[in-house]
C-alpha cells in the first residue's frame, strides 16, 4: 500500500555518512505525500462507513438478542402460568375426588343401615310369622281327633 511504497523511497534514498539521515529523491516522496492525502481521506471516509455499518449490525443484534429475552420470558411467564393452572386443576380435582369418595361412603353406610333395618324388620317378622305357625300346629296337635265324617254317616 501508500505506507509500504513511501517506505522503499525512503530504503532507495542514499545514507550520509556517520549519520541517521537519508536522502532520497524529492519529487517521488512528494508523489506518493500527494497520493496519500487523496487516498488516506477516503480510506477514512470507508472506515468510518465500516464502522456505522458494525455499529448498525450490533444494534440489530442488539434489538434481535431483547426481542429473543423477552420471547423467553413470556414463554417462561406462560409455561408458569400454565403449570400453575394445571396444578390449581389438580387440586381441585384431588378435592373433588375426596368429597365423591366421602359422599359415596357417605351413601354406602346409609345403605348398609338400611339393609340392617330391613333385615332385622323381616327377622322380626320371619320370628312372629314362625311363632304364628308354631301355636296353629300346636294347636292343631292339642285337638281332639274328629271323628271322621264316615263315622257320623254310619
Amino acid at each position: 500500500m501508500l505506507v509500504d511504497r513511501l517506505e522503499a523511497v525512503i530504503n532507495s534514498g542514499s545514507r550520509i555518512a556517520l549519520t541517521n539521515r537519508v536522502m532520497i529523491d524529492e519529487r517521488e516522496a512528494l508523489d506518493v505525500l500527494d497520493l496519500m492525502r487523496t487516498t488516506v481521506p477516503e480510506e477514512i471516509k470507508q472506515s468510518r462507513r465500516i464502522n456505522q455499518e458494525r455499529e448498525k449490525i450490533l444494534a440489530q443484534a442488539q434489538t434481535e438478542s431483547n426481542r429473543l429475552v423477552s420471547q423467553a420470558q413470556e414463554r417462561v411467564e406462560r409455561m408458569l402460568s400454565e403449570d400453575s393452572v394445571r396444578l390449581q386443576a389438580e387440586d381441585q380435582a384431588r378435592e373433588v375426588l375426596n368429597l365423591a369418595r366421602q359422599e359415596a361412603e357417605e351413601v354406602r353406610r346409609g345403605a348398609d343401615e338400611y339393609a340392617l333395618d330391613m333385615l332385622d324388620r323381616l327377622d322380626g317378622e320371619l320370628h312372629r310369622i314362625r311363632a304364628s305357625v308354631r301355636n296353629a300346629i300346636e294347636a292343631l296337635s292339642n285337638q281332639p281327633a274328629h271323628p271322621s265324617l264316615e263315622d257320623e254317616e254310619r
